[in-house]
């Protein structure tokens, strides 16, 4: 019967359930938006001797570099923070200064060591001679300028273990989210910060 439909009609359809899962994914981001992230990556580099005190604050984390490469540059290094134990280190974070010691808030549905084993596939950028330099995506500042310069399918595997970014910009008074949506790509939500 299929066969039959009038090519304008066949394109109404489609063009419905196009909006209709468009919709349902929407929702479904929403909701996951409405829900606290559940980790926290900070610049070593930027947060200097609060880094230790962080670190010293019982919380499970992780370098985002290994081997003697975090050794080396432990004070510099990029780290995974959890905070699905304690309130009140993510409390302790907004506290800080939101300028010098800016952090990308992340929520995904992956354990701390996948997330981090995932993250880490990111640290490194191919320039166009082919050798490699050190991308700072973790940088808030970075990750707001960046994102929305990806391709589609760089976006997807960036995302993949992502459910959203939110990263706050207090020079500009902007809380931003970034997340997918698979039929319509990178969304971006920005909002006043209303004296955060």
């Amino acid at each position: 019967m299929g066969e039959w439909i009038l090519p304008e009609v066949k394109q109404e359809i489609e063009a419905r359930q196009a909006s209709r899962k468009l919709n349902q994914e929407q929702e479904v981001i929403e909701s996951r938006i409405s829900v606290s992230p559940n980790y926290v990556l900070i610049d070593g580099a930027l947060w200097e001797d609060d880094l230790y005190i962080a670190k010293q604050k019982n919380i499970l984390y992780r370098s985002l570099y290994r081997g003697t490469m975090s050794e080396q540059l432990d004070s510099i290094a990029p780290y995974l923070f959890s905070l699905e134990q304690n309130g009140e280190f993510e409390k302790w974070i907004k506290e800080q200064d939101p300028i010098k010691r800016r952090v990308t808030w992340i929520h995904s549905s992956s354990n701390i060591d996948a997330l981090r084993k995932h993250l880490r596939r990111f640290l490194r950028m191919k320039t166009e001679l082919g050798s490699y330099i050190y991308f700072r995506f973790y940088d808030p500042y970075v990750i707001d300028y960046t994102l929305p310069c990806f391709t589609r399918e760089q976006l997807m595997e960036f995302f993949k273990e992502i459910n959203y970014i939110r990263v706050q910009d207090t020079r500009a008074d902007e809380d931003t989210v970034f997340y997918i949506l698979e039929a319509a790509g990178l969304q971006i939500d920005r909002k006043a910060l209303c004296g955060q």
